[in-house]
């Protein structure tokens, strides 16, 4: 810390820091071209003195912001404790926003390592133009060679070890990484079409090539040696190549690890049924039915299937058998695979997928001829799942469908991630356990009532999404923005957390903790 006299800035936000902390407020605004604003019970309320001019607002910023600090988000000690800052430009004008933290100050990330990326492709062979397609534009130009497999392997390496989920590689922009749910660009070179050519090529397997100038896209799964494995999507955009590489991680978390409640234990060992997992893309459906599947395959001497595009996790045979076939590479469909495995002698059968109509039949016939089905939706509720697979029918087929699935369904778990304070994630879990009861508000099409059936179900292990936000914030795990981003009910959510911060809790979160 310099031991210099602070400026006259700096000075200026301590004396407005301290008349914050004197009115209890959990936020002090400086914008420009208005009077300084504390939020106080939820509500901001601006102070009698003088409006601060736009340039005065950057320079307080200026003053309390440390060295090389991300504007967005920098951290400081000031009067009354510690603060968390964001300065924003809001078309023009400066607005600084500082707010109590007892946030841990990360540590300086170095995504480098030792040194920086090295992406550069070699530039020896500038590769051949392909002569113009049917519609009459010129095909990307592709190198000869697959240019680029050191420079992926640092880039890979690099993701590895930051811990990163997702890396968007596109032209005209540095390889960006996805980290904790935040998108952070790497400080290494813009990357030109040739590079993000040379990188795809360094990784798609030919099949892939092929289908990417085809129809102008693939997915695939690769491993990189034993450091992890990559879901890959790549794609052309604006005419040049563009990629998404999701890391799987190689280790197997176990339920337990994950979080997951322990009632999905019970409903995947059922001997027969419909298991649903849903959530929006990238809120961890896959490694929730890896730890699922990979429990069965340790305690269970049972067949498993899964069908998936691609193949994300790898399962060795342990106590279970298991067989993983992969779309476009082991059999063409979904649904094709689906009533392949009827012949096959399953237990359990995962289907990456339920994405058309065919392959929801094929679903719902296994798992009522004996077998448990796990499957995905993108859908973020328990309610929104059983509603989305019967929309999905014909009206004709919709009551025939609504008594099927009524006997079928097991139970449905919708996730949602969220930042974790202090660094990483957590999932917060709805969970639907199917009672009698609740096959009959299906059968009888009231699935508006499964919610309030949730609510009264917490001795089965059921909880709504909402009430494990609630405790998650409750135990601070998670920010209070972080969780009402998630929510079903945002004001129902912000009212209780309000109610809670004045020390009044509703009847259900006085008996959270039952199960």
């Amino acid at each position: 810390m310099s031991t210099a006299a602070p400026s006259p800035m700096h000075a200026q936000v301590e004396k407005l820091l301290k008349v914050a902390v004197d009115n209890g407020a959990t936020e002090l605004r400086l914008s420009g071209g208005v009077a300084p604003m504390l939020r106080i019970n939820d509500q901001l309320r601006p102070l009698k003195t003088r409006p601060i001019p736009t340039e005065e607002v950057a320079a307080m910023a200026e003053a309390i912001m440390p060295p090389q600090a991300d504007p967005a988000k920098f951290f400081f000690t000031g009067n009354g404790g510690r603060y968390v800052g964001s300065l924003i430009d809001n078309s023009g004008t400066k607005v600084l926003v500082l707010r109590p933290t007892s946030e841990p100050e990360p540590e300086p990330t170095n995504f480098m390592a030792d040194a920086p990326l090295e992406l550069d492709i070699q530039k020896e062979d500038k590769g051949v133009a392909l002569p113009p397609d049917a519609s009459g534009e010129t095909q990307i130009v592709q190198p000869k060679v697959a240019t680029g497999t050191i420079q992926i392997d640092k880039l890979l390496t690099a993701a590895v070890k930051s811990g990163v989920s997702d890396i968007h590689i596109t032209a005209g922009l540095p390889p960006v990484f996805r980290v904790d749910g935040h998108m952070k660009p790497q400080p290494t070179k813009v990357l030109t079409p040739d590079d993000t050519n040379g990188l795809m090529k360094a990784i798609t397997p030919e099949r892939c090539q092929a289908e990417l100038a085809e129809k102008g896209g693939s997915d695939f799964g690769f491993a990189f040696g034993d450091m992890a494995r990559f879901r890959v999507s790549v794609f052309k955009q604006r005419g040049s190549v563009a990629m998404v590489l999701r890391q799987i991680p190689n280790k197997m978390l176990t339920p337990e690890q994950l979080g997951v409640p322990e009632v999905c234990k019970k409903m995947v060992t059922r001997p027969r049924g419909l298991f649903l997992v849903t959530g929006p893309t990238g809120s961890g459906k896959s490694t929730t039915l890896a730890s699922l599947i990979d429990f069965i395959n340790k305690n269970y001497d049972h067949h498993i299937i899964t069908i998936e595009d691609p193949i994300e996790f790898y399962h060795y045979s342990q106590k279970s058998t298991v067989n993983q076939r992969e779309i476009g590479n082991d059999v063409p469909s979904f649904s094709e695979a689906l009533r392949r495995a009827l012949r096959q002698d399953p237990d359990v059968i995962l289907v990456g997928e339920l994405r058309d109509l065919e392959t929801i039949e094929a679903a719902i016939s296994a798992a009522e001829t004996g077998h448990v089905v796990f499957g995905t939706l993108h859908t973020s509720s328990a309610q929104g799942t059983v509603n989305r697979i019967i929309d999905a029918f014909p009206t004709n087929q919709q009551e025939q469908v609504r008594t099927q699935l009524s006997t079928a369904i097991i139970g449905v778990v919708s996730q949602a991630l969220i930042p974790k304070i202090g660094g990483g994630r957590c999932a917060a879990y709805e969970i639907l356990v199917v009672t009698p009861a609740i096959g009959n508000l299906i059968r009888e099409n009231k699935t508006f009532r499964i919610n309030s059936a949730i609510q009264t179900g917490a001795k089965l292990g059921m909880q709504l999404l909402d009430d494990h936000l609630f405790k998650l914030w409750n135990e601070k795990k998670i920010r209070e923005e972080d969780a009402l981003a998630k929510a079903q009910s945002v004001d129902d959510l912000a009212k209780r957390i309000a109610n809670a911060k004045r020390g009044v809790y509703d009847d259900e979160s006085a008996h959270k903790d039952e199960h």
